[in-house]
């Protein structure tokens, strides 16, 4: 299940990420509350360098986002937790993803 945002304006992003990097596999979570309305959500840190967010009460795919460097290093750095082994090799697709600009779509 998705949500309408993520229906209407996300498109050609699951479109391209499906096609080029796949499913991948969940490396690490958190839990963010950003105070949104519709409550907290789960960030799931893929293996392939992409961001699967979904609400953590409904379990609703929010989005998907393809991860910059800094977007990775804060997730960890904010909430004191170690690193898991796949991290640099994240580190790693996450600046070329920033390189070849594919955060934008």
């Amino acid at each position: 299940m998705t949500s309408k945002h993520y229906r209407r304006q996300r498109n050609k992003r699951e479109k391209f990420i499906d096609e080029h990097f796949g499913d991948g596999y969940i490396v690490d979570e958190f839990v963010i509350n950003r105070g949104h309305p519709n409550g907290a959500e789960r960030h799931c840190i893929m293996n392939n360098g992409v961001i699967v967010i979904y609400n953590l009460i409904s379990n609703v795919l929010v989005t998907k986002l393809l991860a910059r460097p800094q977007q990775i290093k804060r997730y960890y750095e904010n909430s004191g937790r170690k690193p898991p082994l796949e991290y640099e090799e994240i580190l790693r697709l996450a600046r070329e993803h920033n390189i070849l600009g594919y955060n934008k779509l």
